[in-house]
């Protein structure tokens, strides 16, 4: 008779056990393989410039592997960089400062010396922010500022630009703006156009902000019917514009062109402004005006740091809120006046490109990330100079998961797709819809995706997607993009099994 001890049994069920298992995962590995190469060979991508990287989590475990280790133009996707990098830095909590100062003395209801804003980089001041500074500086019982009104820029170094973008040509487009530690409105001016009351009638336009500082042109027109052919446009900057960067008067001008039927539908357009520092200033003066301040001063632009007695300081929100609106509007604005930041909070100011990215660059190693390939030339990824690798990216998403001081403000920052909310239509119709979390990037021939999504089993798993020299268009890619979420949600169902590499 045939004596099997209990111990004996443990050992033969647990070794089935594991040949099962490893059976089934391998089946499902090698069903999420084979999807991701049949995704992959579209023609219209280039195979030597396309990179996908699919890592578990937080095991770090690879699932699927190509050209990870292929340095590649990350576009928007860099932001992620940018965020992991701030909250390390500066910490969630962190909260941008605006200080409003005054110098000489403050006799009764006058201020018998300048009123100073000193600029602290935040790159959600808003108008509307601004307009309530004005009405509270009133309330606190000022009514004369005798002197001028002085901004002090010294927070940020001179460069208004990433220095990377020097030779990429610049836009005025909004997602092109310049930077400044006094900031409103992303540094852009929003032109309604709607049309006239009768065809050949002017076409009705306005401002906002509303100021003298920079006025439209109206060379358009209303028509009886046809195509919208709107155009808005700035004066390009020039001496007469440099001249006047320093002192009062009309430094901007806005050009309406083109036409639009009787009857239809009010158009905004968002354009860049040429000097975004004064842009604030005047604003800001105007508010006061408003408000009942009666401004005697000029203007004042200094890189000097000015000491002053405090008269209000404003906070924004907390940073982690801001990069949740960095990452869901893709915002380039707001992802360079951050990195600028954490070089002046770290190094002190003047904070510089240079040693914002040094730091970008000096976390990832903290990370023990292979930085030997990378390039990080700006904080959004607009340079085309940028380049990372798919391997580097999952291993920042997989190093940030488990991180208990800012690892859930940064799986926060990364907005839902599919479901829920805002830029939520993509992905709505797969079966991962509300359970990924993602970054997008895109660029002329350019798209990339990155962040994590979860399989149907709960598993959880990094991602890198890099289509670089694609010819899909933005379309083509997504879908290619999309397949390859789908699959990792569908078939990412093991925690053992084979790693596919390419």
């Amino acid at each position: 008779m045939l004596n099997i001890s209990q111990s004996s049994w443990r050992s033969v069920s647990l070794s089935v056990l594991m040949m099962i298992t490893t059976s089934v995962s391998s089946q499902i590995n090698s069903a999420l393989t084979t999807e991701i190469d049949e995704a992959l060979k579209s023609r219209c991508l280039n195979s030597n410039q396309t990179a996908v990287s699919v890592v578990q989590v937080p095991e770090g475990k690879v699932i699927y592997s190509r050209n990870v280790q292929t340095p590649l133009l990350p576009a928007s996707i860099m932001k992620i960089i940018t965020t992991a990098t701030a909250l390390h830095y500066l910490g969630p909590e962190y909260r941008f400062t605006t200080q409003f100062l005054y110098t000489g003395k403050r006799i009764g209801r006058v201020i018998q010396g300048d009123l100073v804003v000193r600029g602290g980089g935040d790159p959600k001041l808003s108008s509307e922010q601004l307009w309530s500074i004005a009405t509270r500086i009133k309330a606190s019982g000022v009514n004369e500022i005798t002197g001028n009104l002085v901004i002090d820029t010294h927070f940020f170094d001179g460069y208004d630009r990433a220095p990377a973008w020097d030779d990429e040509g610049t836009t005025q487009r909004a997602y092109d703006a310049k930077l400044s530690p006094f900031s409103i409105n992303f540094n852009t001016i929003a032109v309604y156009v709607s049309p006239g009351v009768a065809v050949g009638a002017p076409l009705n336009i306005s401002l906002d902000p509303a100021q003298t500082y920079i006025q439209a042109q109206n060379l358009g027109k209303t028509t009886r019917g046809g195509r919208y052919t709107i155009s808005v446009s700035r004066n390009h900057e020039s001496l007469a514009n440099q001249a006047s960067a320093m002192s009062d008067g009309v430094a901007e001008e806005i050009y309406v062109r083109g036409s639009l039927p009787v009857g239809a539908k009010e158009q905004v357009v968002y354009l860049s402004v040429n000097n975004p520092t004064r842009y604030a200033a005047e604003t800001f003066r105007a508010f006061l005006q408003q408000a009942g301040v009666k401004m005697n001063g000029s203007i004042q632009i200094t890189s000097t740091p000015v000491v002053g007695t405090e008269l209000y300081n404003h906070t924004s929100s907390s940073l982690s809120l801001i990069l949740k609106d960095l990452n869901t509007y893709s915002n380039n604005f707001t992802a360079e006046q951050i990195i600028k930041t954490i070089a002046a909070d770290r190094y002190g100011a003047p904070g510089s490109h240079a040693e914002g990215l040094r730091l970008s660059m000096d976390f990832l190693r903290l990370l023990r990330i292979d930085t030997q390939n990378l390039t990080l030339v700006d904080g959004s990824g607009l340079s085309r100079k940028n380049r990372f690798t798919a391997k580097a990216m999952t291993d920042l998403l997989a190093a940030m998961y488990p991180r208990f001081d800012t690892g859930p403000d940064f799986l926060a920052s990364l907005r839902v797709m599919g479901a829920y909310g805002v830029l939520s239509n993509r992905l709505s119709n797969s079966p991962a819809h509300g359970q990924i979390r993602a970054k997008t990037g895109s660029l002329s021939g350019v798209s990339t995706l990155a962040g994590y999504v979860a399989s149907h089993t709960g598993q959880l798993f990094a991602y890198a997607l890099f289509e670089n020299q694609n010819q899909c268009g933005y379309t083509g890619a997504d879908r290619i993009e999309d397949r390859i979420i789908t699959a990792i949600h569908n078939y990412g169902g093991t925690s053992a099994g084979s790693v596919a590499q390419k």
